[in-house]
């Protein structure tokens, strides 16, 4: 009959029907049962009695399984009485009919004549439920996940699964890229956007289509850069938009407010090991009170062992789920952790190693005691990038420390296009530094970095004035003192370091030795305490202020915090709260405001200001800035 032919063409997709929704709902004037502009005062007299007898004859039908007939009185129904307020109720019935009649075809069309016809009735939830059910039976899975696009999209908070996903993954998870893109260009303006994005993101990089994946990473930045999947996404693609990395899978579940340790509790080194975690501990509670949060300590004895210490590494990668893990103590066991962390994805931070080179055993691995070579970097950056300067000298003590600060920066600069003049080296005890001051002088330097101790600079200082060294001089974050203020900072006027709370807050230290018994553990236990107590600090402090509740998310905040690896695209501005500089007999923010014009105006550098100003330029004075508070008496 006609019911039935009117069925068949019926059958389309469901975003080419929804294109009709507006004008069928004018044209036919009824909205089904709660939510039509018309009524069953529509029909009238014999035709709302006879629509009524076959609404009521239908449902007896339906319910003795009658389908075929069914479906031929629901035909009858809504091709004679189109405005019966019920025929909602009425495509119901007749989809759940074909249904049974494994009829897939007519069900979907009649699914989307339903949508369609009445998109404010009660059913339509559970009608976009049943066509998605109904589509993925008949292994259509782009059009089940069509409709729980629009399921989604009518109620977003309801859609969303336990694990913060939307219901709708159960079946975008399974589409190919291209799939994923039409949907995105089917639903431009769906909630689930970022996600197709993401989705789309992570097909590119799994099928090795780096720079596809990079390209949408890049339109979800400038469309929701703060929304949660473009953050992933960014992360698949690595923070620089390098390729994703494969990790090997954990076993059990990531705890985002888990933390692994790893120390000797036995064996020779168990009395460094019991301090450490003991500090660990202390800063966990610390960390707790102050924000409220219930972060926790997992806990594995590696007895000074690389093999045992991979052993529990591995432990708290999979079985235990640790969202990062904290220690090693010795070079050897945090070596063989670093590697098995690697593996895994899951961000080392190791507070106490001594081997300079465990960082490069992966991307995410921190070695926070070592943070003398994370300010150089800032430092060669900042001179490079912002400042401009191409001619660079070192003057440093002829130490282990003293050389490796110089090899560093002489790395960082020639990376970013400067050159290094001179290197002179003094005594660490001497007194005179003429010679040394001499040799770098006459290359004419632009800068000169002086990575030296606040004692070796208070007589260093007046030398550099007094041979008139006519550079720039950059110093390290113990410069950040009240002593070589007082005794040196008239003759190391604009003089630059970065400040000593750029990792480690003063206020961090302070915490530990008030809470701290040093009549626990041997002097040299305590020392490695407070290292283990700033670096779980700073560890959870990041958690916190980064909300990561994924390895990747930590990962990438901790890089941005120890290495400075943001400041590059924020700009000079990035720069006033991690340096500082010798002005006017105070310790004052570096004056980043003078470098923010030039950089806008050279896209991304600006004119060395600074220098200017030395030259006697008055229009470019910086605006007066406060004298920093806790400027430590180190020295």
């Amino acid at each position: 009959m006609a019911g039935a032919r009117q069925y068949s063409r019926s059958i389309c997709w469901w975003g080419a029907v929804c294109l009709l929704v507006a004008l069928v709902a004018v044209l036919a004037g009824c909205g089904g049962t709660s939510g039509g502009t018309s009524s069953e005062a529509s029909l009238r007299g014999d035709d709302l009695d006879q629509a009524q007898r076959l609404y009521s004859q239908l449902k007896r039908e339906h319910s003795l399984n009658r389908d075929r007939k069914t479906l031929d009185l629901a035909a009858s129904l809504l091709d004679y009485y189109p405005t019966f307020s019920r025929n909602d109720e009425v495509l119901m019935l007749a989809v759940d009919a074909a249904d049974r009649l494994e009829d897939g075809d007519r069900a979907l069309g009649l699914t989307d004549e339903l949508l369609a016809r009445y998109p404010q009735s009660a059913l339509v939830d559970q009608t976009l439920l049943r066509g998605a059910d109904l589509a993925a039976a008949r292994g259509d899975t782009v059009r089940a996940a069509g409709y729980l696009i629009v399921y989604h999209d009518r109620d977003p908070v309801r859609s969303l699964r336990s694990d913060g996903k939307p219901r709708a993954a159960e079946y975008l998870d399974r589409l190919s890229a291209d799939q994923l893109a039409a949907l995105m260009v089917e639903y431009p303006e769906t909630a689930l956007w970022s996600y197709l994005g993401y989705l789309q993101v992570e097909a590119h990089v799994q099928a090795g289509e780096f720079d596809a994946a990079g390209d949408m990473a890049a339109r979800l930045q400038g469309r929701l850069p703060e929304d949660n999947w473009t953050l992933a996404a960014l992360e698949l693609v690595g923070a620089g938009g390098r390729p994703g990395r494969r990790f090997l899978v954990p076993s059990g579940e990531v705890k985002p407010d888990r933390i692994g340790v790893l120390v000797p509790l036995t064996g020779r080194y168990a009395v460094l090991g019991n301090a450490f975690y003991d500090a660990a501990l202390m800063a966990t509670d610390a960390t707790n009170l102050e924000f409220g949060t219930e972060f926790g300590l997992q806990l594995e004895d590696t007895g000074a062992d690389p093999v045992l210490g991979a052993l529990a590494a591995r432990k708290l990668c999979t079985d235990d789920g640790s969202i990062a893990v904290l220690g090693g103590l010795l070079s050897g066991p945090t070596a063989a952790i670093g590697v098995v962390c690697d593996m895994y994805g899951v961000p080392l931070i190791s507070p106490t190693a001594t081997n300079d080179n465990i960082w490069e055993l992966g991307p995410d691995i921190f070695q926070t005691n070592i943070t003398g070579l994370y300010e150089v970097r800032l430092l060669a950056q900042l001179a490079t990038s912002v400042m401009l300067k191409q001619r660079f000298a070192i003057i440093h003590p002829d130490t282990p420390e003293g050389r490796r600060h110089a090899l560093v920066f002489t790395t960082e600069i020639e990376s970013r296009g400067g050159e290094i003049v001179a290197i002179s080296t003094f005594p660490p005890q001497g007194t005179d530094f003429k010679d040394p001051i001499l040799a770098v002088r006459k290359e004419r330097p632009e800068v000169i970095f002086a990575p030296a101790t606040v004692d070796q600079m208070v007589l260093l200082g007046p030398q550099l004035d007094f041979y008139r060294a006519g550079a720039l001089v950059l110093g390290l974050s113990n410069w950040n003192s009240n002593k070589l203020r007082d005794r040196s900072a008239t003759v190391l006027e604009r003089a630059v370091f970065p400040d000593d709370l750029v990792l480690f807050p003063s206020r961090w230290e302070e915490d530990f030795k008030r809470t701290w018994n040093p009549d626990t553990y041997p002097p040299e236990a305590t020392a490695l305490a407070l290292k283990a107590y700033q670096s779980t600090r700073m560890l959870l402090d990041t958690l916190v202020q980064s909300q990561a509740a994924t390895r990747q998310r930590l990962a990438l905040a901790l890089t941005r915090r120890l290495s400075n690896q943001d400041l590059e695209l924020a700009g000079p501005e990035s720069f006033g709260p991690t340096m500082r500089m010798f002005r006017g007999k105070q310790i004052v923010p570096f004056p980043a405001n003078i470098f923010a014009a030039g950089w806008d105006l050279n896209e991304g550098a600006a004119v060395d200001t600074v220098g200017i100003e030395i030259e006697g330029g008055q229009d470019l004075e910086p605006a007066p800035v406060a004298p920093v508070d806790g400027a430590t008496g180190q020295g």
